[in-house]
């Protein structure tokens, strides 16, 4: 046998079997606009829309809710979104709850198919809902125009919806009432049912039929009655058999006394089902002739409730509406991540800018910091924004249309694609560059870029990256570790660094962004926080390079100084705020203080007004009655009552103190005509007689003399005036005088008593509220009785006569005046009352 022999078939030792298995399935890698917006968690803020959802459509199109092609669209739709939040505001959210997604009904009857009296009631509770819609929407066409124009594609149809509510009862049955003829049919057939058990009843009562039953009670076997017999009765010829039971102990039968009573029950059900299959069909075909109406309507009403779901959600997430500029920019006022804040996490808001010059942001800091969430928060709002939903920021965000939102953001690492995590980030940031060369705004999100391989070749790889993504236009934010990456900012203008911030005393992160600066990575301070053990540690930092380790010191120690700074301004803040608070607090309690006075001097006016009518009711009372009765007692009353009264109003006025009495100086040197002044009255007089040993004398004011005490006069403030001569005394006039007796007095030819109208002698109340006029009235009238004038005229107008007639019906009442009448033709006419006082 040569060495040349070939070797043989048999397998030698332990050579694997070749393996008859087939090959693993290759999976499909999905596309990267999908995993993008997965990985931004844009689902679940989906689902949270869907949730603010009044309607089973409109959820749907919540959770189907497609992005917008371009700004002009965006912006469209966040104004309507402003419009329903300025509506909720008001408490004017539009009625949603009754419109039911009713479009395979309507299909069906566009069939042909006769629908039943349930889906007739549900389409008409929907039409009633379309219908409130619309007019909700144009009661609030001022607050919502482009909410309006939405609503006017529904064609409010309230005719057909109350015609096929009518058109059935309480319990789902069409009604007998909006169709008559149902209830002759209803009525026969009732009829018809009860002789068949009457007719049953009596036969079951007879003895012969009675041995042959079974149990007793009626049964309907194909819609006709039936008794159960026994079995073995069952050829008794009692009647047709129509069942038997599953045991064969018991028959059906149908006895001949109701053989035709069950016949006609039949003809009368049929007869009623066609009528009642008749309107249904009606009222189908009603429904089928305004089913593309029907469809707007829904369509429109499903547009608004998905607006009202944005709108609900802006206000759960406190977002607000953003300005959509054209360039391509992302500012951030007060950013949160939506996300966080339905979970109810005590989120930080951060402000945030990436564009606007900067096309690029280099986010760095220790891990769990909250890098990841900044880059998630700035890729939301853009989705946000495509999709017409309100954005979890303050007043004065601005996020630009986007086109393309890319992200790298998660673990890459695919086994079935025999993917690492670095080569799956590579492959990643493959596609993204590809997907940048098709048109449109695009923002590129990368988390860790060149991670998870050598550090002095990631570092190179990630700035190579970044460099070429920026070449293609795109806005750009990363996160990053590599020192290398860190410094771009120092020697490229397109970049800006930023950090989330570190607390070193506390030895955990702030979540406070931080731009303007690289942060640094705190790596052992946080392995620390987590539990590893110190001598680790301490070995970790003597194998760090120097130069690295200072420059992680640097950055550690300006976090330090802007952490502080930061303290110290939020003190100065807090203290401001204080002041400020309590500056408010003085000047709430100065108004408060000021509103009270004004309030205890409107009710000191108050009761010193009340207090001068009482007073001034008090002379008129006390007037009449000297008149009236001429008495030194009356006299002696009316003045006690005068000078009290006074007394009490110059104490309410805080008038000065009396002047010294003349009692109190020389009684004796007192003589007739001297000029005294009556403390009581305030007028100014002069002494008639001595004071008599009761130390009471008569003092003459204004022509009327009155009686007083010594001790209530003051020295005159006026220098004395000769006497008056004494007036001659006047004719009273005839009790009954009549209206032309005054007008002849009153002429101006009358002489010396009658009456000529003079300045002195008029008031004029034109102009004048009637209380207004009235209390200028009577203080007329008291200062004209003092000087003892015969004749005044009160000047009113003509007007409507409102106030003329007051003026007259009030001088009918008042103790003063003996008789009045209008004024004649040289005088005023009926615009003037003259009155002659008593």
């Amino acid at each position: 046998m040569s060495d040349s022999s070939p070797p043989s078939a048999e397998p030698l030792g332990d050579a694997p079997e070749a393996d008859d298995r087939p090959a693993p399935k290759r999976v499909e890698r999905r596309p990267l606009t999908v995993r993008s917006i997965e990985s931004l968690d844009w689902p679940l803020m989906l689902e949270a829309l869907a949730d603010c959802a009044a309607t089973a459509r409109g959820r749907q199109a919540c959770l189907d809710l497609p992005f917008l092609e371009s700004a002009v669209a965006a912006r469209a739709a966040l104004a309507e979104v402003t419009e329903m939040m300025a509506l909720r505001a008001d408490a004017a959210q539009p009625p949603l709850g009754s419109i039911e997604d009713v479009r395979s009904l309507l299909g069906g009857a566009a069939k042909g198919e006769i629908l039943g009296g349930p889906s007739l009631v549900r389409i008409a509770h929907t039409l009633e809902g379309l219908g409130r819609l619309y007019r909700h929407c144009g009661e609030h066409a001022a607050a919502a125009p482009r909410l309006l124009a939405t609503a006017h594609r529904i064609r409010p149809l309230d005719d057909l919806a109350h015609w096929l509510i009518g058109s059935f009862d309480a319990r789902g049955e069409l009604s007998a009432t909006t169709y008559p003829q149902l209830s002759s049919l209803r009525g026969r057939k009732a009829k018809l049912h009860g002789r068949i058990r009457d007719t049953l009843d009596v036969l079951r009562g007879k003895d012969s039929f009675e041995a042959a039953l079974q149990d007793d009670f009626l049964a309907m076997r194909n819609d006709r009655y039936v008794v159960p017999v026994k079995a073995s009765s069952k050829r008794a010829g009692i009647g047709i058999v129509h069942d038997a039971s599953g045991s064969g102990q018991t028959v059906f039968i149908e006895p001949f006394e109701v053989v035709e009573l069950n016949n006609d029950l039949k003809i009368a059900d049929a007869e009623l089902q066609s009528e009642e299959r008749r309107i249904l069909r009606d009222l189908s075909e009603r429904v089928a002739v305004v089913r593309a109406d029907i469809t707007r309507g829904l369509d429109a009403a499903s547009h608004l409730d998905v607006v009202a779901a944005k709108a609900a959600l802006a206000d759960q997430l406190e977002a607000t509406v953003p300005e959509v500029p054209d360039e391509p920019i992302v500012r951030l006022v007060s950013g949160r991540h939506p996300i966080l804040v339905l979970r109810g996490v005590d989120v930080v808001s951060n402000d945030a800018t990436l564009g606007g010059g900067k096309p690029a942001l280099v986010l760095s800091g220790p891990n769990t910091g909250g890098k990841t969430v900044t880059l998630k928060t700035l890729g939301m709002a853009a989705l946000l924004v495509r999709a017409g939903l309100a954005v979890p920021a303050a007043a004065g965000t601005r996020v630009g249309f986007f086109d393309h939102v890319l992200t790298d953001i998660g673990d890459q690492q695919d086994v079935s694609e025999d993917l690492s995590t670095f080569s799956g980030h590579v492959l990643c940031l493959v596609e993204i560059l590809a997907e940048l060369a098709r048109p449109g705004q695009a923002v590129v999100l990368v988390d860790e870029i060149a991670a998870g391989t050598d550090p002095v070749q990631g570092a190179a790889l990630g700035r190579a990256l970044l460099l070429s993504l920026l070449d293609r236009g795109c806005l750009l934010a990363t996160t990053t570790h590599y020192p290398e990456l860190k410094a771009l900012a120092a020697t490229d203008e397109r970049f800006t660094s930023g950090r989330v911030e570190f607390d070193a005393d506390a030895g955990r992160p702030t979540y406070r962004l931080s731009v303007g600066k690289p942060g640094s990575s705190h790596a052992l301070d946080v392995a620390a926080r987590v539990g590893l053990p110190e001598p680790i540690l301490d070995l970790a930092r003597s194998f760090m390079d120097p130069t690295a380790q200072g420059v992680e010191d640097l950055l550690a120690g300006l976090e330090t100084e802007l952490t502080k700074a930061r303290e110290d301004r939020a003190a100065a803040q807090e203290a401001r705020r204080e002041v400020e608070q309590e500056l408010l607090a003085a000047r709430s309690e100065r108004d408060a203080l000021q509103r009270k006075s004004r309030t205890i001097d409107k009710d000191l006016r108050a009761e010193f007004e009340r207090e001068v009518r009482g007073y001034r009711a008090s002379v008129r009372g006390a007037m009449k009655e000297i008149r009236d009765k001429g008495t030194e007692r009356a006299a002696e009353r009316a003045r006690d009552r005068i000078s009290q009264g006074a007394s009490h109003v110059r104490g309410a006025l805080g008038g000065p103190a009396p002047l010294p009495s003349v009692d109190e100086l020389a009684l004796d040197a007192l003589a007739v005509g001297d000029r005294v002044r009556v403390g009581g009255l305030g007028k100014e007089g002069a002494v008639v007689t001595l004071p008599d040993k009761r130390g009471r004398l008569q003092v003459e004011i204004d022509g009327m003399r009155v009686q007083v005490k010594a001790s209530d006069l003051e020295r005159a403030r006026t220098k004395p005036k000769p006497p008056k001569k004494p007036k001659k005394a006047r004719p009273a006039p005839p009790p009954a005088a009549s209206r032309s007796a005054l007008e002849a007095d009153t002429s101006p030819a009358a002489g010396p008593d009658g009456a000529f109208r003079t300045p002195d002698a008029t008031v004029d109340l034109r102009g004048q509220r009637v209380d207004e006029a009235l209390d200028a009235v009577d203080q007329f009238l008291d200062d004209a009785s003092m000087r003892s004038l015969r004749f005044v005229f009160i000047l009113h107008g003509l007007g409507t006569g409102a106030l003329r007639n007051a003026v007259r019906q009030h001088l009918k009442r008042s103790a003063y005046v003996r008789r009045q009448a209008p004024g004649n033709r040289s005088q005023g006419g009926d615009g003037i009352t003259v009155v002659e006082l008593k």
